[in-house]
Protein backbone atom coordinates (compact mmCIF):
# COMPACT_ATOMS: atom_id res chain seq x y z
CA UNK A 1 0.00 0.00 0.00
CA UNK A 2 2.77 2.06 0.92
CA UNK A 3 4.51 1.50 -2.27
CA UNK A 4 1.42 2.83 -4.29
CA UNK A 5 1.44 5.90 -2.27
CA UNK A 6 4.91 6.73 -3.21
CA UNK A 7 4.30 6.16 -6.89
CA UNK A 8 0.85 8.37 -6.82
CA UNK A 9 2.76 11.19 -5.08
CA UNK A 10 5.50 11.04 -7.23
CA UNK A 11 2.99 11.37 -10.42
CA UNK A 12 1.23 14.24 -8.95
CA UNK A 13 4.38 16.54 -8.05
CA UNK A 14 5.83 16.22 -11.72
CA UNK A 15 2.79 16.79 -13.22
CA UNK A 16 2.64 19.89 -10.71
CA UNK A 17 6.66 21.38 -10.71
CA UNK A 18 8.09 22.95 -14.66
CA UNK A 19 11.09 20.63 -16.03
CA UNK A 20 13.87 22.03 -16.85
CA UNK A 21 13.03 22.57 -20.29
CA UNK A 22 9.80 24.35 -19.12
CA UNK A 23 11.71 26.65 -16.99
CA UNK A 24 14.04 27.48 -20.03
CA UNK A 25 10.88 28.25 -22.32
CA UNK A 26 9.28 30.20 -19.81
CA UNK A 27 13.04 32.26 -19.62
CA UNK A 28 13.41 32.36 -23.21
CA UNK A 29 9.25 34.05 -23.33
CA UNK A 30 10.18 36.42 -20.44
CA UNK A 31 13.67 37.12 -22.36
CA UNK A 32 11.24 37.94 -25.52
CA UNK A 33 8.95 40.41 -23.93
CA UNK A 34 11.73 42.18 -22.60
CA UNK A 35 13.79 42.82 -25.80
CA UNK A 36 10.10 43.92 -27.70
CA UNK A 37 9.70 46.26 -24.49
CA UNK A 38 13.48 47.71 -24.51
CA UNK A 39 13.25 48.22 -28.31
CA UNK A 40 10.18 50.24 -28.06
CA UNK A 41 12.22 52.12 -24.92
CA UNK A 42 9.76 50.99 -22.03
CA UNK A 43 12.39 50.19 -19.91
CA UNK A 44 10.77 49.85 -16.83
CA UNK A 45 8.55 46.86 -18.47
CA UNK A 46 11.85 45.64 -19.99
CA UNK A 47 13.70 45.33 -16.50
CA UNK A 48 10.80 43.12 -14.74
CA UNK A 49 11.00 40.86 -17.95
CA UNK A 50 14.26 40.53 -17.44
CA UNK A 51 14.22 40.12 -13.83
CA UNK A 52 11.90 37.47 -14.51
CA UNK A 53 14.12 35.72 -17.37
CA UNK A 54 17.07 35.25 -14.53
CA UNK A 55 14.82 34.00 -11.71
CA UNK A 56 13.73 31.33 -14.29
CA UNK A 57 16.99 30.02 -15.33
CA UNK A 58 19.55 32.03 -13.52
CA UNK A 59 22.69 30.09 -15.05
CA UNK A 60 21.16 30.04 -18.93
CA UNK A 61 22.11 32.02 -22.10
CA UNK A 62 18.81 33.23 -21.52
CA UNK A 63 19.83 34.59 -18.02
CA UNK A 64 23.02 35.82 -19.41
CA UNK A 65 21.51 37.93 -22.35
CA UNK A 66 18.98 39.17 -19.54
CA UNK A 67 21.51 40.32 -17.42
CA UNK A 68 23.39 42.32 -20.65
CA UNK A 69 20.00 44.15 -21.73
CA UNK A 70 18.76 44.85 -18.17
CA UNK A 71 22.28 46.39 -17.17
CA UNK A 72 21.71 48.65 -20.51
CA UNK A 73 18.13 49.49 -20.24
CA UNK A 74 18.91 50.57 -16.70
CA UNK A 75 21.93 52.62 -18.19
CA UNK A 76 19.72 53.90 -20.64
CA UNK A 77 17.10 55.30 -18.66
CA UNK A 78 19.36 56.99 -16.14
CA UNK A 79 20.08 54.27 -13.58
CA UNK A 80 23.79 53.78 -13.44
CA UNK A 81 24.10 52.41 -10.35
CA UNK A 82 21.42 49.54 -10.87
CA UNK A 83 23.26 49.07 -14.59
CA UNK A 84 26.71 48.62 -12.21
CA UNK A 85 25.11 46.07 -9.54
CA UNK A 86 23.42 44.15 -12.41
CA UNK A 87 26.69 43.79 -14.36
CA UNK A 88 28.45 42.87 -11.14
CA UNK A 89 25.90 39.84 -10.70
CA UNK A 90 26.04 38.63 -13.72
CA UNK A 91 30.61 38.54 -13.56
CA UNK A 92 29.65 36.41 -10.58
CA UNK A 93 27.35 34.04 -12.12
CA UNK A 94 29.20 33.65 -15.17
CA UNK A 95 32.75 34.05 -13.87
CA UNK A 96 34.67 32.98 -17.13
CA UNK A 97 32.87 35.78 -19.31
CA UNK A 98 35.55 37.96 -20.20
CA UNK A 99 33.22 39.92 -22.08
CA UNK A 100 31.03 40.62 -19.00
CA UNK A 101 33.95 42.66 -17.63
CA UNK A 102 34.58 44.41 -20.58
CA UNK A 103 31.00 45.75 -20.93
CA UNK A 104 31.46 47.20 -16.66
CA UNK A 105 34.93 48.60 -17.40
CA UNK A 106 33.27 50.05 -20.59
CA UNK A 107 30.52 51.32 -18.34
CA UNK A 108 32.75 52.61 -15.37
CA UNK A 109 34.78 54.42 -18.14
CA UNK A 110 31.85 56.46 -19.59
CA UNK A 111 31.29 57.90 -15.95
CA UNK A 112 34.94 59.05 -15.31
CA UNK A 113 35.25 56.17 -12.86
CA UNK A 114 38.80 55.17 -14.27
CA UNK A 115 40.45 52.88 -11.93
CA UNK A 116 37.18 50.66 -11.61
CA UNK A 117 37.20 50.27 -15.19
CA UNK A 118 41.00 49.68 -15.56
CA UNK A 119 40.15 46.82 -12.88
CA UNK A 120 37.40 44.72 -14.96
CA UNK A 121 39.31 45.72 -18.13
CA UNK A 122 42.29 43.52 -16.32
CA UNK A 123 40.22 41.05 -15.06
CA UNK A 124 39.01 40.70 -18.83
CA UNK A 125 42.52 40.28 -20.09
CA UNK A 126 43.05 37.60 -17.61
CA UNK A 127 40.73 35.49 -18.59
CA UNK A 128 41.20 36.05 -22.39
CA UNK A 129 44.76 37.71 -23.01
CA UNK A 130 44.65 37.39 -26.30
CA UNK A 131 41.01 39.31 -27.19
CA UNK A 132 42.12 42.12 -28.91
CA UNK A 133 39.11 44.72 -27.48
CA UNK A 134 40.25 43.55 -23.88
CA UNK A 135 43.59 44.66 -24.54
CA UNK A 136 42.99 47.58 -26.10
CA UNK A 137 40.37 48.98 -23.53
CA UNK A 138 43.15 47.91 -20.49
CA UNK A 139 45.56 50.12 -23.00
CA UNK A 140 42.58 52.80 -22.86
CA UNK A 141 42.37 52.42 -18.93
CA UNK A 142 46.11 52.97 -18.62
CA UNK A 143 46.02 55.99 -20.84
CA UNK A 144 42.97 57.66 -18.84
CA UNK A 145 45.05 57.04 -15.61
CA UNK A 146 47.85 58.99 -17.42
CA UNK A 147 50.20 55.20 -16.75
CA UNK A 148 51.44 56.07 -20.62
CA UNK A 149 53.91 53.55 -20.31
CA UNK A 150 51.58 50.63 -19.24
CA UNK A 151 49.39 51.89 -22.01
CA UNK A 152 52.35 51.55 -24.55
CA UNK A 153 52.96 48.09 -23.41
CA UNK A 154 49.29 47.04 -24.23
CA UNK A 155 49.03 48.71 -27.33
CA UNK A 156 52.12 47.28 -28.81
CA UNK A 157 49.87 43.96 -27.90
CA UNK A 158 47.44 45.03 -29.86
CA UNK A 159 49.49 45.40 -32.70
CA UNK A 160 51.02 42.32 -32.65
CA UNK A 161 47.47 40.68 -32.14
CA UNK A 162 45.88 42.79 -35.01
CA UNK A 163 48.55 44.11 -37.35
CA UNK A 164 45.85 45.06 -40.18
CA UNK A 165 43.50 47.06 -37.78
CA UNK A 166 44.70 50.21 -37.23
CA UNK A 167 43.28 50.51 -34.01
CA UNK A 168 46.56 49.74 -32.88
CA UNK A 169 48.48 52.09 -34.43
CA UNK A 170 46.32 54.75 -34.01
CA UNK A 171 46.07 54.43 -29.81
CA UNK A 172 50.05 54.41 -29.56
CA UNK A 173 50.12 57.48 -31.52
CA UNK A 174 47.68 58.78 -28.90
CA UNK A 175 49.21 58.01 -25.93
CA UNK A 176 52.24 59.04 -27.04
CA UNK A 177 50.83 62.64 -27.81
CA UNK A 178 49.73 62.75 -24.73
CA UNK A 179 53.34 62.07 -23.33
CA UNK A 180 54.63 64.61 -24.84
CA UNK A 181 56.36 62.85 -27.58
CA UNK A 182 55.56 64.02 -30.66
CA UNK A 183 58.27 62.93 -33.17
CA UNK A 184 57.49 59.21 -31.88
CA UNK A 185 53.58 59.48 -32.22
CA UNK A 186 53.71 60.63 -36.07
CA UNK A 187 55.01 57.63 -37.34
CA UNK A 188 52.45 54.78 -35.47
CA UNK A 189 49.44 57.89 -36.64
CA UNK A 190 50.74 57.97 -40.32
CA UNK A 191 50.43 53.79 -40.43
CA UNK A 192 47.23 54.21 -38.99
CA UNK A 193 46.06 56.02 -42.08
CA UNK A 194 47.77 53.64 -44.42
CA UNK A 195 45.26 51.19 -43.13
CA UNK A 196 42.61 53.78 -42.84
CA UNK A 197 42.58 56.72 -44.50
CA UNK A 198 39.26 58.39 -43.42
CA UNK A 199 40.16 57.56 -39.76
CA UNK A 200 39.08 61.07 -38.39
CA UNK A 201 40.42 60.58 -35.18
CA UNK A 202 43.70 60.02 -36.68
CA UNK A 203 43.44 63.45 -38.16
CA UNK A 204 42.34 64.73 -34.70
CA UNK A 205 45.99 63.12 -33.22
CA UNK A 206 47.62 64.88 -35.85
CA UNK A 207 45.97 68.23 -35.22
CA UNK A 208 46.80 68.24 -31.80
CA UNK A 209 50.58 67.58 -32.63
CA UNK A 210 50.81 70.01 -35.16
CA UNK A 211 49.42 72.68 -32.60
CA UNK A 212 51.77 71.99 -29.83
CA UNK A 213 54.48 71.88 -32.60
CA UNK A 214 52.75 75.43 -33.93
CA UNK A 215 52.70 74.36 -37.32
CA UNK A 216 49.27 75.94 -37.16
CA UNK A 217 49.02 75.72 -41.02
CA UNK A 218 49.31 71.68 -40.81
CA UNK A 219 47.24 71.70 -37.62
CA UNK A 220 44.72 73.90 -39.75
CA UNK A 221 44.64 71.28 -42.67
CA UNK A 222 43.88 68.52 -40.34
CA UNK A 223 41.20 70.58 -38.49
CA UNK A 224 39.64 70.22 -41.98
CA UNK A 225 38.97 66.98 -42.50
CA UNK A 226 38.02 66.30 -38.41
CA UNK A 227 35.46 68.84 -39.40
CA UNK A 228 33.92 66.41 -42.04
CA UNK A 229 34.03 63.12 -40.23
CA UNK A 230 33.83 63.50 -36.65
CA UNK A 231 32.48 66.99 -35.58
CA UNK A 232 32.40 66.08 -31.53
CA UNK A 233 36.44 66.43 -31.51
CA UNK A 234 36.39 69.85 -33.67
CA UNK A 235 35.57 71.95 -30.13
CA UNK A 236 39.00 70.34 -28.82
CA UNK A 237 41.60 70.78 -31.55
CA UNK A 238 40.18 74.21 -32.49
CA UNK A 239 41.16 75.11 -28.66
CA UNK A 240 44.45 74.16 -29.03
CA UNK A 241 44.78 75.36 -32.71
CA UNK A 242 43.97 78.99 -30.95
CA UNK A 243 46.34 78.13 -27.84
CA UNK A 244 49.01 77.68 -29.65
CA UNK A 245 48.46 80.12 -32.48
CA UNK A 246 50.72 83.69 -31.91
CA UNK A 247 48.66 86.18 -32.12
CA UNK A 248 48.63 89.18 -34.39
CA UNK A 249 47.72 92.98 -34.33
CA UNK A 250 44.71 93.07 -36.77
CA UNK A 251 43.67 96.74 -36.82
CA UNK A 252 44.72 100.17 -35.11
CA UNK A 253 42.51 103.09 -35.15
CA UNK A 254 42.89 106.40 -33.19
CA UNK A 255 40.27 108.70 -32.35
CA UNK A 256 42.23 111.90 -31.70
CA UNK A 257 44.97 111.93 -33.97
CA UNK A 258 45.41 111.13 -38.00
CA UNK A 259 48.36 108.26 -37.95
CA UNK A 260 48.10 109.07 -41.74
CA UNK A 261 49.18 112.37 -41.36
CA UNK A 262 52.29 112.39 -44.47
CA UNK A 263 55.82 114.05 -43.76
CA UNK A 264 56.21 117.70 -42.97
CA UNK A 265 52.81 117.63 -41.11
CA UNK A 266 53.16 120.39 -38.91
CA UNK A 267 52.41 119.37 -35.45
CA UNK A 268 50.28 123.06 -34.84
CA UNK A 269 48.16 121.17 -37.36
CA UNK A 270 47.04 117.87 -35.11
CA UNK A 271 45.91 119.97 -32.42
CA UNK A 272 45.39 123.88 -31.82
CA UNK A 273 47.25 123.45 -28.42
CA UNK A 274 49.96 122.32 -29.85
CA UNK A 275 50.84 125.89 -31.55
CA UNK A 276 52.84 127.27 -28.61
CA UNK A 277 55.91 126.29 -28.07
CA UNK A 278 57.07 123.72 -25.74
CA UNK A 279 53.40 122.60 -25.54
CA UNK A 280 52.71 118.77 -25.23
CA UNK A 281 49.70 117.06 -25.80
CA UNK A 282 48.96 113.45 -25.28
CA UNK A 283 47.45 111.05 -28.06
CA UNK A 284 45.74 107.17 -28.05
CA UNK A 285 45.80 104.87 -30.34
CA UNK A 286 44.37 101.58 -30.45
CA UNK A 287 45.54 98.11 -31.51
CA UNK A 288 42.94 95.20 -31.60
CA UNK A 289 44.59 92.09 -30.91
CA UNK A 290 43.24 88.35 -32.74
CA UNK A 291 42.85 86.91 -29.19
CA UNK A 292 42.99 87.60 -25.98
CA UNK A 293 45.82 88.72 -24.52
CA UNK A 294 48.25 88.57 -21.21
CA UNK A 295 46.96 91.87 -19.94
CA UNK A 296 50.27 92.68 -17.55
CA UNK A 297 52.03 91.75 -20.84
CA UNK A 298 50.14 94.50 -22.82
CA UNK A 299 49.98 97.40 -20.27
CA UNK A 300 53.94 96.80 -19.68
CA UNK A 301 54.74 99.81 -21.78
CA UNK A 302 58.63 98.07 -22.24
CA UNK A 303 57.31 95.59 -24.07
CA UNK A 304 55.87 98.30 -27.12
CA UNK A 305 58.36 100.79 -29.23
CA UNK A 306 57.48 103.74 -31.11
CA UNK A 307 60.51 104.65 -33.52
CA UNK A 308 60.78 106.38 -36.88
CA UNK A 309 60.45 103.42 -39.88
CA UNK A 310 63.66 102.70 -41.16
CA UNK A 311 62.08 100.33 -43.57
CA UNK A 312 60.50 99.87 -46.94
CA UNK A 313 59.06 96.60 -45.38
CA UNK A 314 57.42 98.81 -42.89
CA UNK A 315 55.66 100.99 -46.07
CA UNK A 316 58.25 103.34 -46.70
CA UNK A 317 60.95 105.24 -45.00
CA UNK A 318 60.57 108.08 -42.55
CA UNK A 319 60.17 111.26 -44.42
CA UNK A 320 60.52 108.97 -47.57
CA UNK A 321 64.17 108.69 -47.08
CA UNK A 322 64.61 112.27 -47.42
CA UNK A 323 66.94 115.05 -44.84
CA UNK A 324 65.09 115.10 -42.01
CA UNK A 325 64.52 118.79 -41.29
CA UNK A 326 65.54 120.42 -38.37
CA UNK A 327 62.02 121.48 -37.10
CA UNK A 328 60.97 117.52 -37.08
CA UNK A 329 59.96 116.43 -33.41
CA UNK A 330 60.90 113.11 -32.30
CA UNK A 331 58.56 110.96 -30.12
CA UNK A 332 59.55 109.20 -27.18
CA UNK A 333 60.59 105.64 -28.00
CA UNK A 334 58.08 103.89 -25.05
CA UNK A 335 54.79 105.35 -24.63
CA UNK A 336 53.20 107.12 -21.57
CA UNK A 337 50.68 104.71 -20.74
CA UNK A 338 48.87 101.68 -22.10
CA UNK A 339 45.51 99.78 -20.76
CA UNK A 340 43.83 96.92 -22.00
CA UNK A 341 40.04 95.86 -22.47
CA UNK A 342 40.04 92.06 -22.37
CA UNK A 343 36.49 91.75 -23.81
CA UNK A 344 37.42 93.43 -26.91
CA UNK A 345 41.21 92.22 -26.91
CA UNK A 346 42.24 95.69 -27.55
CA UNK A 347 44.79 97.73 -26.44
CA UNK A 348 45.36 101.27 -25.78
CA UNK A 349 47.98 103.29 -26.22
CA UNK A 350 49.01 106.48 -24.65
CA UNK A 351 52.33 108.72 -26.34
CA UNK A 352 53.22 112.48 -26.05
CA UNK A 353 53.60 114.92 -28.87
CA UNK A 354 55.86 117.92 -27.60
CA UNK A 355 56.15 121.05 -29.83
CA UNK A 356 59.69 122.38 -30.43
CA UNK A 357 60.40 125.75 -28.78
CA UNK A 358 60.21 127.62 -32.09
CA UNK A 359 56.82 127.09 -32.12
CA UNK A 360 56.86 125.40 -36.12
CA UNK A 361 57.49 121.81 -35.47
CA UNK A 362 56.98 119.29 -38.18
CA UNK A 363 56.20 115.55 -38.10
CA UNK A 364 55.65 112.49 -40.40
CA UNK A 365 53.10 110.36 -38.49
CA UNK A 366 52.35 108.13 -41.29
CA UNK A 367 55.99 106.65 -40.78
CA UNK A 368 55.86 106.65 -36.81
CA UNK A 369 56.23 102.42 -36.45
CA UNK A 370 54.35 101.17 -33.27
CA UNK A 371 55.32 97.43 -32.24
CA UNK A 372 54.65 94.68 -29.85
CA UNK A 373 56.96 92.13 -28.32
CA UNK A 374 54.63 91.12 -25.61
CA UNK A 375 52.55 87.44 -25.26
CA UNK A 376 49.10 86.26 -25.62
CA UNK A 377 46.87 84.61 -22.12
CA UNK A 378 48.56 80.90 -23.24
CA UNK A 379 52.34 82.81 -23.78
CA UNK A 380 52.96 82.99 -27.11
CA UNK A 381 54.49 85.40 -28.52
CA UNK A 382 53.49 87.72 -31.13
CA UNK A 383 53.06 86.78 -34.94
CA UNK A 384 56.76 88.27 -35.91
CA UNK A 385 54.48 89.17 -39.22
CA UNK A 386 51.49 90.97 -37.14
CA UNK A 387 53.33 92.80 -34.58
CA UNK A 388 53.89 95.97 -35.68
CA UNK A 389 51.89 99.16 -37.48
CA UNK A 390 52.14 102.42 -39.29
CA UNK A 391 49.53 105.05 -40.31
CA UNK A 392 50.94 104.53 -44.12
CA UNK A 393 51.74 100.62 -44.35
CA UNK A 394 48.28 99.77 -42.19
CA UNK A 395 48.97 96.40 -40.52
CA UNK A 396 52.35 94.58 -41.57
Amino acid sequence: MSTDIAVIADALFSATTPSFEQYESLAAGALGRGIDAYTAKDYGTAIREFRRAIALSPYSENARSAFEYMATAQAQSGKTADAITTYKQAVKVFATDDSLNLKLGNLYFSNGRYAEALEQYSAAVRKSPTTTDNVYSLGQGYLALGRYREAETQFKKVIQLSPQDSAGYYALGQTYRMAGRYDDALQPLDHALKLNKNFAYVHFERGMIFAEQQEIGKAEAELAIVKEDASELVPELQAKILGKTSPRIIAAYSANVSLASKPGTPVSALDPSLATPLAQKYFTVNFVFDKEMDASSVQNTANWSISRSSSFKTGGLYNWGGKIPATEVSIASMPVSVTYRPDMATATVTFAITQNSSGNGTIDLSHILFKFKGVDMNGNAMDTSRDEYSGFSKIV
